[in-house]
């Protein structure tokens, strides 16, 4: 399957999720998936990773796929979101699991709420593939029945998640620390990526099905009204535990906005302006370009489209 991993601390939220897209012995695994999506509304943001199914027989992935599923849903919460995705996936899913081994899918929701803090949520579709019956369920934990209660500080998923739960407390504890060190300024972002990465690795070479993947994505988010001012996060690539030169894009939807083809458009235009005039080229906008750039702004899809293809 996978290997996610989020914490949290009081003030920052962190996850790992690997790259692989296996096959099942009909082809060689690749390890290029993008298993994350950032997700920021009216009252909180989040990050939504999951394990079981990668891509579909078309190719698409669940990132790219709830991206759009949530794309032009402005002005609702949080919670509001992920009942519109609970809704999608349980229509959507079923279809693409019946025939997948294993016939699960989970998504593992790390999020900070605007007066509450610290949640933790999931949504998670599974088919039986003999009889095609569907469970589905989406779920806020706490610690209690109590109305914000605390929510578990540590989620683990996938065949990844099962072998670092394996391992004992003891690693936990040590990742517990550097996040809470984190909070008071004493440890650096890439420092708490790293050893995020470390784990993906060991789960790598430890998962002997071949379902976790060498590489990974480590996310990491602010609480947005945390106490120190940092800024509001960042993500990294990995090769093993090495930090890649080129951390693309994941998929992001900002209050209803697909920030990440918003971003792609601006991206496109600014290296087809330097190719034709080169590095000396001025960076201030003709009007022309400008027209241009609200042109292909306007080809980009607005509305929600929930079909998982």
């Amino acid at each position: 399957m996978t290997l996610v991993l989020s914490v949290h601390s009081r003030d920052s939220m962190w996850l790992v999720v690997d790259r692989r897209l296996s096959y099942g012995g009909r082809r060689p695994p690749v390890d290029d998936a993008i298993k994350v999506m950032d997700l920021q509304t009216t009252d909180g943001v989040g990050l939504l990773a999951y394990a079981g199914l990668g891509a579909t027989s078309r190719g698409t992935q669940p990132s790219d796929w709830m991206s759009a599923v949530l794309r032009g849903h402005g002005g609702l919460t949080f919670e509001q979101s992920l009942g519109i995705l609970s809704a999608a996936a349980n229509k959507e899913l079923p279809r693409h699991l019946a025939s997948m081994p294993g016939g699960a899918h989970f998504i593992i929701i790390p999020a900070f709420i605007r007066d509450i803090g610290p949640r933790l949520y999931s949504i998670d579709n599974i088919v039986d593939r003999k009889t095609r019956r569907h469970w589905y369920r989406y779920t806020s934990h706490q610690r209690t029945t109590e109305p914000r209660s605390p929510s578990p500080r540590l989620a683990v998923g996938g065949t990844g998640g099962l072998y670092l739960a394996r391992k004992g407390t003891g690693w936990q504890r040590a990742l517990m620390r550097l996040a809470n060190a984190h909070d008071h300024g004493k440890v650096s972002d890439h420092l708490i990526a790293d050893q995020l990465a470390r784990l993906n690795f060991e789960a790598h070479q430890g998962v002997r099905d071949g379902t976790v993947g060498p590489r990974c994505i480590v996310v990491w988010r602010r609480r947005p009204d945390a106490l120190r001012a940092t800024s509001g996060g960042g993500h990294q690539f990995y090769t093993g535990v090495q930090r890649e030169s080129d951390s693309g894009a994941i998929p992001a939807i900002s209050n209803g906005l697909d920030v990440q083809s918003i971003v792609g458009v601006l991206v496109k235009q600014l290296h087809r302006k330097l190719a034709d005039h080169g590095f000396g080229a001025s960076l201030a906008t003709t009007e022309v370009e400008v027209a241009e750039l609200n042109r292909l702004l306007a080809e980009l899809p607005s509305e929600p489209d929930e079909k998982l293809r």
